[in-house]
């Protein structure tokens, strides 16, 4: 087999060495009580259970949370960095013993300058909240080393960049460079909407990260930030952004394996780089491995999206369900209460049993991806066709098209529900999780699709299935966005228990430290 590039080979080296954290003293490290981090733990596992979150953004989104708790009670930033750091090293989503207390003067000074730009009140409420989230990345960033992470996605920007090109559009060249270098950060680590943003917002207005520039003046910063959020969320909707993705995809999966290749234990990978037949025997390998992985891991999240399901939405709608059957019919009707009971985990259930595994030929383009970015010759050129414009008249007719579309699907539906004998409170109740479940559903397929890089063929069964689903996908996202700011148990957590709770564990743990301290005395 054809060597490769052996200037690509030191390179990718480079970026797969592992590096050497600093040696942080003892008496310098964050420590919490074995005993307090269990009981925090246990608290953070059953609240993620009625919160439905992707595992890669827990800890960005329980950074934001315990951030709102803690700003809410306390004005100094000091103070609130060390409550977060170690509310976090207690809940598992940093190491225990391992972190500098250094972090907390770095943190603190991150959260100052978000409290001095609120103080300027010139914003409205969504807009604080998008900075709440660029605040929490740039906190994990300082927490979590994100040296690797970048440095994968330069390597991956710079063998793809040039390669990448726009047809039948007059593009500027740093607009396509951009929206190539964040669906790099969205396939490599998908980085959501928060992540992206920080990246963008550092590129924009780089003296966010200079707070000491503008920390004692900061009106215009305040204001300037705001156009850079305008500027940031139509970077994030650019009409080429799922092309790109598409494009960019089965090279960032290659890498992926790339480093997992990397990663192995008793591997010498600079070593298994001079060799590629092996090289390509241990790929194949671990993608087996990583197909198996993913299938593992969309059942669980099936197990947690149905559980999510239940205990945020169907107790309290199946309990609306029998009172207003009762009151208006003075009867429940069972069999649609069982339905409405059994079809949502049944159908979740069935869906993830039908996730399937990526075959040889997908395993075979990877190697073929991989002995490219390690070649001179580099990745072939890839010609992207902009999405066309509609005129009105072709804009009005898909949009009675996409109309005819809902009345089949839901008037079908409705047909079948008459025939069951459905009441219109057990219907609603019915359309409500097929839409829900369907939609969550379809995440978790598409959370499937991680590996998977070879284009399946369209088929006449798949369009019919689609013009049927589409619009109970199309309403499942809209109630997922809709019901999620009224889950009345995510309430109950983290503005009735969550508060108390911590504050005890927080007594509790100084209560340990005390008792240690007498213990010492009597040595």
């Amino acid at each position: 087999m054809e060597q490769f590039s052996p200037g690509m080979v030191e390179e990718v080296t480079s970026l797969f060495t592992p590096i050497i954290p600093e040696v942080v003293p003892q008496d310098a490290r964050i420590e919490v009580h074995a005993s307090i981090s269990r009981f925090a733990f246990l608290y953070e596992r059953i609240r993620n259970a009625v919160d439905y979150k992707d595992e890669h953004i827990l800890r960005k989104s329980a950074i934001i949370r315990i951030l709102k708790r803690h700003m809410v009670l306390e004005s100094d930033p000091l103070a609130i960095a060390k409550l977060l750091i170690r509310e976090l090293i207690a809940a598992r989503y940093l190491p225990n013993g391992e972190l500098d207390e250094k972090v907390y003067t770095m943190v603190g000074a991150l959260v100052e300058k978000y409290l001095v730009i609120r103080k300027c009140d010139v914003g409205s409420s969504v807009h604080y909240e998008w900075l709440e989230g660029i605040l929490a990345v740039e906190i994990e960033e300082a927490l979590v080393d994100p040296y690797q992470e970048k440095a994968l996605v330069s390597f991956l920007y710079e063998r793809i960049a040039k390669s990448i090109h726009i047809k039948g559009y007059e593009i500027p060249d740093a607009e396509l460079r951009l929206q190539i270098y964040v669906a790099c950060y969205r396939l490599l680590h998908k980085a959501d909407n928060d992540i992206l943003g920080f990246k963008l917002a550092r590129a924009y207005a780089p003296e966010w990260l200079q707070q000491q520039e503008w920390l004692q003046q900061p009106q215009a910063m305040a204001e300037r930030l705001i156009g850079v959020e305008t500027r940031i969320r139509i970077a994030l909707i650019h009409p080429l952004a799922l092309r790109l993705q598409r494009t960019v995809k089965p090279w960032a999966v290659s890498l992926l394996i790339l480093r997992d290749v990397a990663h192995e234990p008793k591997i010498r990978f600079a070593e298994l780089l001079l060799e590629p037949d092996k090289v390509h025997m241990l790929v194949t390998r671990i993608a087996d491995r990583k197909y198996a992985e993913v299938k593992g891991r969309v059942r669980r999240g099936a197990f947690r999206a149905t559980l999510y399901l239940f205990l945020t939405k169907m107790i309290l709608a199946l309990s609306i369900e029998a009172p207003v059957e009762l009151y208006y019919w003075k009867e429940i009707y069972y069999p649609s209460l069982a339905i409405n009971l059994f079809f949502p985990p049944s159908l979740m259930f069935l869906i993830s049993l039908f996730i399937s595994i990526p075959g040889k030929n997908n395993t075979d383009i990877i190697q073929k991806n991989i002995s490219a970015l390690l070649s001179d010759e580099g990745i072939p050129n890839r010609e992207i066709r902009y999405p066309a414009k509609k005129s009105f008249l072709g804009r009005m007719a898909f949009g009675i098209g996409y109309a005819l579309m809902f009345l089949f699907s839901f008037g079908t539906l409705y047909f079948v529900l008459v025939q069951l004998h459905f009441t219109w409170v057990s219907k609603m109740i019915f359309y409500f999780f097929l839409c829900l479940v369907s939609f969550f559903a379809f995440r978790l397929r598409h959370g499937a699709q991680e590996y998977v890089i070879v284009n399946a063929k369209p088929k006449l069964t798949n369009m019919f299935i689609d013009f049927i689903s589409l619009p109970i996908l199309r309403s499942g996202q809209i109630l997922s966005k809709t019901v999620s700011r009224l889950n009345v148990f995510l309430f109950l957590f983290d503005f009735i228990i969550e508060a108390p709770y911590k504050i005890f564990l927080r007594v509790l743990e100084e209560w340990f430290g005390f008792m240690k301290e007498k213990k010492d005395e009597l040595q």
